[in-house]
């Protein structure tokens, strides 16, 4: 995405949230941004394109950061993933995309209706990824049920605290619904009997990898980073990793250019030589995201 784009997208965000999507005319967004109808037919097709564009946008944004995150702290899984809660909650809301979502649902345009809901699963798959690394799967048969439920949860009280106006804190909100999560799966410790069949849970997320192939890109290479920085002693060999990694996501996710497929292919396999990586879940994971997200580009 260039800067002209980015411009038109950051000034149609304002509009969104001092009109509301509704409200806000094509015109008013050639005006706010200083460009011609043909600019903007140039890059979208219509202003729910500009809109699909701007969720996207942020949603990647998002992801970034939440990931970035977890790469600069070292605390235990659970209050890691607490404070990745928090962060997305307190974006979400200061870019008001629940009320500009919010707008749109009176709408009968199928692209955005579908493009939410997909939102919707790609964060209740990654609470679910995340849940499976902050409990042991073996003894946790129910975790996608805790992780529907926490999702469940949470949305719920924020919804209900901003209906009621009050004072209750997002940070609050978050650790509530988590301790109480926590003490759910403690009970379910060993219960082989989950609400949702774990193989239709695979192929639902799987069949919808796809739609949101270059957040799942960004996801899996913060995934494989955090696993190098615990798992790689050698100071050295670390540094080669993480060089490896950082320059396969900068050459996937450039701007105006195809990846270069036999360079990103070298890094790969240089890095894939270097042990603890070889064979790791983690690894594993990012070549099959790194393989579809390069044949999808």
């Amino acid at each position: 995405m260039n800067k002209k784009q980015q411009d038109i997208l950051e000034e149609a965000h304002k509009l969104f949230i001092e009109k509301g999507y509704l409200d806000t005319s094509i015109q008013d967004i050639l005006e706010r941004s200083s460009i011609s109808k043909g600019t903007f037919y140039k890059y979208f097709s219509s202003k729910s394109e500009l809109l699909l564009s701007l969720l996207s946008t942020l949603q990647e944004s998002m992801i970034v950061k939440r990931e970035k995150l977890a790469d600069e702290h070292t605390d235990s899984d659970c209050h890691m993933f607490e404070k990745q809660m928090i962060f997305m909650m307190h974006f979400i809301a200061e870019n008001n995309i629940s009320k500009i979502i919010e707008t749109t649902l009176v709408l009968n345009e199928r692209k955005i209706f579908h493009y939410i809901e997909e939102l919707k699963i790609s964060t209740l798959n990654w609470i679910y990824k995340r849940f499976q690394q902050i409990f042991p799967k073996g003894n946790y048969p129910r975790l996608f049920d805790g992780a529907v439920l926490f999702d469940g949860m949470l949305n719920n009280v924020l919804r209900t605290n901003k209906m009621l106006n009050t004072s209750l804190t997002i940070e609050h909100a978050v650790r509530y619904c988590m301790e109480h999560i926590k003490g759910m799966m403690e009970k379910e410790i060993g219960n082989k009997d989950p609400l949702f069949d774990e193989k239709v849970i695979a192929s639902l997320f799987e069949e919808r990898k796809d739609e949101h192939s270059s957040t799942e890109f960004i996801r899996v290479t913060a995934a494989l980073k955090r696993f190098v920085k615990n798992n790689v002693a050698d100071e050295t060999k670390q540094k080669e990793c993480l060089e490896f990694i950082t320059f396969i996501y900068d050459e996937v996710l450039q701007d105006n250019a195809s990846p270069r497929k036999f360079i990103i292919n070298s890094s790969l396999s240089s890095l894939e030589q270097i042990e603890p990586v070889t064979g790791s879940d983690e690894m594993e994971e990012y070549k099959r995201v790194l393989t579809k997200f390069i044949r999808n580009s």
